[in-house]
């Protein structure tokens, strides 16, 4: 073996550089839900004053076309917001955490939520997470969603040490398929008719990033 001291630097080098690319899980776990601050918006815990805000939008055939659950009424987005209230820690696969996406009046007037942002921890050992989102198709086309989903990204993979964040869309969801694209994220699959999506045969889009792909952007 050379005892050079160049050549003994490089295998130091290369040794380390291997150890922080070794395979690994989330490292983030439990992770509570915080304020996030960006530039324009605030993701924070839903809480119940929220219902008039998040009901505006799940009332609108539009916004639920490719979710799983039909328009709701006052009473019925009550009761969802109640359940998705409680969704805000994660610590074991299958938990799940929403965001609600404010935007504060610049004038210091009543703040509004025009979306959500949910994460959904798949696989803690394999370091999976799952995100999607949800807005008011009053605010498309301003960066909002780009700009929400950003700091999920960087929550995922800067906090919680994720491997890899994907996101599951209906095929036709255009919307969607762009928010994707434009955070950088690949169109890892295409699932042909995988499910019965309200009475009819769906196909699934799968879009996805490593934590890699993440950090050369």
């Amino acid at each position: 073996m050379s005892t050079d001291a160049d050549d003994s630097t490089d295998v130091d080098a290369s040794t380390v550089a291997g150890a922080t690319t070794a395979p690994h899980g989330v490292t983030g776990l439990p992770y509570a839900a915080q304020e996030l601050h960006t530039e324009r918006l605030l993701l924070r815990p839903l809480n119940a004053g929220d219902l008039d805000d998040v009901h505006a939008y799940q009332k609108l055939k539009d916004v639920v076309r490719y979710l799983y659950w039909e328009v709701h009424d006052h009473e019925e987005s009550a009761k969802h917001l109640k359940k998705r209230i409680a969704m805000n820690r994660l610590a074991e696969d299958g938990d799940g955490l929403i965001y609600a996406v404010e935007l504060p009046d610049p004038e210091g007037g009543h703040s509004r939520v025009i979306g959500d942002m949910s994460l959904f921890l798949k696989s803690a050992a394999h370091g999976q997470i799952e995100v999607g989102w949800v807005f008011h198709p009053a605010v498309h086309g301003r960066g909002y969603a780009t700009e929400a989903a950003e700091a999920v990204l960087a929550i995922c993979f800067d906090v919680l040490g994720a491997h890899r964040v994907f996101a599951q869309l209906d095929s036709r969801n255009e919307a969607s398929a762009r928010l994707c694209e434009r955070l950088g994220m690949r169109h890892e699959a295409l699932l042909r008719q995988n499910e019965i999506f309200k009475g009819e045969w769906s196909d699934t889009a799968v879009y996805a990033m490593l934590d890699s792909e993440y950090r050369a952007r």
